[in-house]
């Protein structure tokens, strides 16, 4: 078993205030013994200007990846977060996981916003993961980004590649049933995987808040209402099992007769 802290944060512009409240809220999540703390996604910092995104976007080996690694060292916490990253002449919006001082894993977003009047790509370039299987304490996880829900096959894939646990950091942006499209799509992946689920978002500057924390039955167990906020859960291995035992949906797949 391990516990998480999912953050619900507001976003911020500039790097060196992301990586004061990175450290501060990791620091109070190691002193409640978590292994693991959650931060949103754009995280890093947040702009929706692409001469900004270009000026302040960096590589994984950058400074700011650095920092987390320190923090995460110091604190003896793992540590997800979203980061503007620069690689190739490209800006991509990507996860990190930092955990014992190491950058351990990262996932580029595979799906971008171009929906809604929106237009992620115009910024962002889009990414091929890579569809990495991380593991802290005995929980296999995966990594995915916002508006990756709306894509059940990246979740299978993990699922079918042993994941206990999806978590997926997010923006999510406000609009008419974009909360109750929310809640439906984070108790739908998880109980048509029979995973975890937990998420942390953005609250405020246009964003919905409700990070979750759904367990692979399709209940969400906890979820931040509509401030700031940190929320404590726990991954529980043997409660994975039992759902997985009596509802064994993916031995009982039938791959050969579908046509994807």
């Amino acid at each position: 078993m391990i516990k998480i802290a999912l953050t619900q944060l507001r976003p911020v512009a500039d790097k060196d205030i992301s990586l004061r409240n990175v450290e501060y809220y990791a620091g109070i999540a190691a002193s409640n013994s978590a292994d693991l703390i959650v931060f949103p996604e754009y995280y890093m910092f947040y702009s929706q200007y692409k001469e900004v995104i270009a000026k302040n976007s960096e590589p994984l080996n950058g400074n700011y990846v650095k920092k987390l690694r320190e923090i995460s060292q110091v604190n003896k916490i793992g540590i997800i977060t979203g980061i503007n990253e620069l690689y190739d002449h490209n800006y991509y919006d990507t996860a990190v996981f930092v955990n014992n001082g190491e950058l351990v894993n990262y996932y580029r977003k595979s799906h971008l916003y171009d929906a809604f009047g929106y237009k992620e790509s115009d910024i962002y370039t889009i990414g091929n993961g890579p569809f990495k299987i991380s593991k802290i304490g005995n929980i296999n996880f995966g990594m995915l980004i916002c508006y990756d829900i709306r894509f059940p096959e990246v979740f299978r894939n993990y699922s079918l590649n042993d994941a206990d646990m999806v978590i997926l950091i997010s923006a999510w942006f406000a609009g008419p049933m974009k909360e109750e499209q929310w809640l439906s799509l984070v108790s739908a992946r998880a109980l048509e995987n029979t995973v975890y689920l937990a998420t942390s978002n953005m609250i405020g500057g246009g964003f919905t808040g409700i990070t979750t924390f759904t367990d692979p039955i399709g209940a969400i167990r906890s979820r931040a209402a509509e401030e700031e906020d940190v929320v404590y859960v726990y991954v529980d291995p043997e409660r994975l099992a039992a759902v997985r035992k009596k509802m064994p949906v993916l031995k009982q797949r039938r791959p050969e007769i579908y046509k994807l």
